[in-house]
């Protein structure tokens, strides 16, 4: 064997890149695992693992059942944090096959160039580094490796729909889909429902899919009515809860993206900055170029992940215009275009431009991972005093364990004095760390807390918890919060010389409704 032999016997291979990518981020989330304390959209589902139902108020119910077994063996912070990190591991396992899959042919991996003609991308296994350059793009952002830690409702939709995608793929390259399909197909879409009410635009896709590639022969297929009876029956739980609960869950969601009468440009414009820096200036910017490419939508592979990603975008931009979008609620839009932004630049990997964009954000991008992920296992940067990014999810644990030692101060062992918080998310975080105890939330609004632990009662004495960026001292002498609030304890929690937040202890008195 000759020395060029060799090197090319040992050239690595795209899926054993992949394997490494995943296997180092996985060992990151690890370690993480056991070092961060939960955030607070963390902390309410393991609550809700610890208290199943057949769903729940603020989302449907599969975010939750998915912690019950962890949740039953490993009640911790790190064992809250067991099934995100394996749902981040399919994820890639997913986006990786969906990716080669439908850019596999040359009739299918192609991109169109400026003069009008296709180029293809079926060059010796192309469509495989298509895959591991997906992944790349996928833990090159900020928010999916940070979703990849932390237990959402979008981590399992995710997965779901990428199993989606690629079962429609399958069925569109038949003649006539086989009885197993659409059923899988009717399980896959109940359970995505299950996972949150956005999924409503998985029918929006599907019929899309159905007319522009006019397949109304569908429509005389059983396996498609036996589809729709499966999907139902998933989602029977859902709505079981609702009809036992005045539909609550059901209201809640259609006032949480309407309540705003006006449809405001300077809140879409925030919430595309926030996407802008999260999701990576590149995958951004390329995104959008894609959705209104035109020829994207004469192409089946690239079509059929746009009529999945665009209604997505499309709710979520008219939404909010009304309530600015958290950056993770749009994540499975971004999702579904990294395959097509990946294909695109492998098309025009010659050109230097596409070179230098790739080279910077992949700089950038490892410059950017190496500071979150540090910075998420010790807050090394130095920030004034009540100004750390982090302080919204930091010393939630401590903040606890005080509470608990002024409980015994102030109240009588059997009967201590009860805890209130002005905000659901502040009770999960509270909640996670005092359990058994229920926590109250002073707001007057319906949240989960009301379902678990019943309302405060008028009259009511209570320790109230307040950290630094609540207003301080705490609204009194109204309805829905106490008549007289006396300071007890103020906490700062220091780190590296600075103080990253503090927290107040109120005992207070008489709670009016």
């Amino acid at each position: 064997m000759n020395m060029k032999d060799r090197l090319h016997s040992h050239k690595i291979e795209p899926h054993q890149a992949s394997v490494l990518l995943v296997l180092l981020m996985t060992l990151v989330h690890i370690v993480l695992a056991f070092q961060v304390e939960l955030g607070g959209d963390e902390a309410h589902y393991a609550l809700y693992g610890l208290m199943p139902d057949w769903s729940y108020f603020d989302h449907p119910p599969l975010v939750g059942w998915l912690q019950i077994l962890p949740m039953w063996l490993f009640p911790t912070d790190w064992g809250a944090r067991i099934v995100p990190i394996s749902l981040y591991v399919l994820l890639n396992i997913l986006l990786y096959k969906v990716t080669v899959t439908l850019f596999a042919s040359p009739d299918q991996a192609c991109s169109f160039s400026e003069t009008g003609s296709e180029v293809s991308a079926h060059n010796g296994g192309a469509s495989h580094w298509l895959g591991f350059w997906s992944l790349i793009a996928l833990n090159g952002t900020l928010m999916f490796p940070l979703m990849g830690m932390g237990q959402l409702p979008d981590n399992p939709l995710m997965v779901i729909v990428l199993g989606l995608v690629w079962l429609v793929w399958q069925m569109l390259q038949t003649e006539q889909a086989s009885l197993k399909q659409w059923l899988l197909l009717g399980l896959l879409v109940g359970l995505a429902a299950l996972s949150k009410y956005t999924a409503v635009t998985l029918v929006i896709s599907l019929l899309l899919v159905m007319m522009v590639e006019k397949r109304w022969d569908w429509l005389k297929q059983a396996g498609l009515w036996l589809a729709v009876v499966v999907a139902l029956l998933v989602i029977t739980p859902l709505l079981y809860w609702n009809a036992m609960h005045e539909w609550a869950s059901f209201l809640y969601q259609l006032h949480h993206g309407t309540h705003n009468p006006d449809w405001r440009i300077a809140r879409f414009l925030r919430s595309q900055a926030a996407q802008f820096v999260v999701y990576t200036p590149l995958l951004f910017l390329l995104g959008w170029w894609m959705m209104f490419k035109i020829r994207n939508y004469q192409n089946q592979a690239t079509r059929l992940l746009l009529l999945f990603a665009v209604p997505v975008f499309v709710l979520f931009a008219w939404g909010s215009g009304r309530e600015e979008s958290l950056p993770h609620w749009p994540a499975l839009a971004w999702l579904l275009l990294i395959p097509i932004v990946v294909n695109w630049l492998w098309q025009s990997r010659a050109k230097l431009t596409v070179k230098i964009a790739v080279a910077t954000q992949l700089a950038l991008s490892l410059v950017l991972s190496l500071i979150m992920h540090s910075f998420l296992f010790t807050p090394w940067i130095p920030f004034e005093d009540h100004k750390n990014p982090i302080q919204g999810e930091y010393g939630w644990k401590q903040a606890a364990e005080t509470a608990l030692q002024i409980q015994t101060e102030l109240g009588k062992d059997e009967d201590p004095l009860p805890l209130f918080v002005s905000n659901w998310s502040y009770a999960s975080h509270l909640t996670w760390y005092v359990r058994p105890q229920p926590v109250y939330v002073t707001t007057g609004k319906q949240t989960q807390f009301e379902f678990w632990f019943g309302k405060a009662q008028a009259g009511m004495d209570g320790l109230l918890v307040v950290p630094h960026y609540e207003k301080i001292p705490p609204q009194t002498n109204q309805t829905n919060r106490f008549e007289r609030c006396e300071l007890v304890k103020k906490l700062p929690i220091r780190t590296n010389g600075s103080i990253i937040v503090s927290y107040y202890f109120y005992h207070c008195t008489n709670y009016l409704r």
